[in-house]
């Protein structure tokens, strides 16, 4: 009795070990979209149909993620394709830990999101990310102790509108930084003027 016990028990295992394995593949592929914005209209879209096309988007795609991110860090997106995209966002640092290559339908992971704000935001993190550098997790991580993700892990994907959220705080934060310098810098030169003779 207890061997045909063991027996099923093992052969019980077996099957949920192959099921799992099998389902894995489709568990760990990232959601993909028929066609970027950038793909549907190739040099034709203006920043304000762009913007408006990402809010609808059921999930951000990796191309127009990286679009959005290169605008709001230079202003413009010099790059035609993908891979000039990617090749900038590589330059920037932005790719740290990310498993490549990205391919331009798949679903942003929230992961390569974070470590380019945290880049943008030049944020030094904890001692982890000063240890080791930036990377998906721990970008993550800083990002939402400070307000500008929710509590999200790496891997999830962001909605249009999540996505614009997140834009948002970043832009708010680099705002809040720049006043924080302004201030710095005015309350050094009040210093120096009261410690002249």
């Amino acid at each position: 009795m207890p061997s045909e016990r063991l027996a099923t028990t093992l052969i019980l295992a077996a099957l949920i070990t192959t099921a799992l394995h099998a389902g894995a593949c489709d568990l760990l592929q990232r959601t993909t979209v028929d066609q970027t914005i950038l793909q549907a209209h190739p040099g034709e879209i203006d920043d304000f149909d762009f913007w408006d096309a990402l809010a609808e988007q059921a999930v951000v795609s990796n191309d127009d993620a990286l679009h959005s991110l290169i605008l709001m860090s230079d202003g413009r997106d010099p790059s035609s394709d993908f891979s000039g995209r990617m090749a900038i966002a590589a330059e920037k640092g932005w790719l740290a830990g990310t498993s490549l290559p990205l391919q331009p339908n798949e679903s942003a992971s929230v992961g390569v999101l974070s470590v380019a704000g945290c880049k943008i935001l030049t944020l030094k993190g904890g001692l982890t990310m000063r240890v080791f550098g930036p990377s998906p997790r721990y970008c993550t991580r800083e990002l939402a102790s400070i307000g500008i993700l929710p509590d999200l892990t790496p891997n999830e994907a962001l909605t249009g509108l999540e996505f614009i959220a997140f834009m948002n705080n970043i832009e708010g934060r680099l705002e809040l930084q720049e006043a924080w310098a302004q201030h710095d810098a005015m309350a050094a030169r009040k210093d120096d003027t009261e410690n002249t003779p």
